[in-house]
């Protein structure tokens, strides 16, 4: 999804859930400021599709959540709409206002040209502040490349780059792999994405 700031002024926590219950667009907190997110094209919305129809069976342990569900990086004071995410285990949910998870152990983005930055940067640096965190991964929108990152230990994530459509992708908090011709399935790359 496109993201753009929406204001300098500075809004408390209790302000943004108030605004975001009865708002029909998605606004993340970032500590303040909000930033809304803009609607996805088609490649971007057939990659989340076929990912949670492989991931949404992949284990009895574990829950995969679309973008409407909130991910609140509680130590930094932040709330963002990942567009995937899975919780293995009880979810921890925050109280009052829209839901906001606490303890995702998966999160997926899907990149577009103008999100790939704030995916790649800000969102990576905030997501890895969350203990419950294990796994996550990049799929881009505009070529076949997924970059997977997995945290076996405090200070040590595996990395992991997919660029065929007969690799699959390793799922590792879900104990699955995908082929990237399924995560792919449909999906028709821009002629031109400069």
């Amino acid at each position: 999804m496109e993201a753009r700031q929406l204001t300098d002024h500075y809004h408390t926590k209790q302000e943004y859930l108030d605004f975001i219950e009865s708002c029909e667009y998605k606004y993340e907190f970032l500590d303040g400021s909000l930033r809304m997110m803009a609607g996805a094209k088609a490649p971007h919305n057939r990659i989340v599709k076929n990912c949670n129809r492989a991931l949404d069976q992949a284990s009895d342990e574990c829950e995969v959540y679309l973008s409407d569900t909130a991910i609140s990086v509680y130590p930094l004071n932040k709330i963002y709409f990942p567009d995937l995410s899975a919780i293995c285990g009880e979810a921890e949910d925050e109280e009052g206002g829209i839901e906001r998870l606490r303890n995702p152990s998966l999160i997926i983005e899907v990149l577009s040209k103008k999100t790939a930055n704030i995916d790649r940067g800000e969102k990576f640096q905030a997501y890895w502040k969350l203990p419950s965190l294990r796994e996550y991964i990049l799929i881009d929108s505009l070529s076949m490349l997924v970059q997977s990152y997995y945290r076996e230990t405090e200070e040590l994530w595996r990395i992991g780059n997919y660029t065929r459509p007969e690799q699959e992708m390793e799922v590792i908090s879900l104990g699955v792999t995908v082929p990237l011709a399924v995560v792919y399935d449909g999906v028709v790359f821009p002629a031109n994405s400069d």
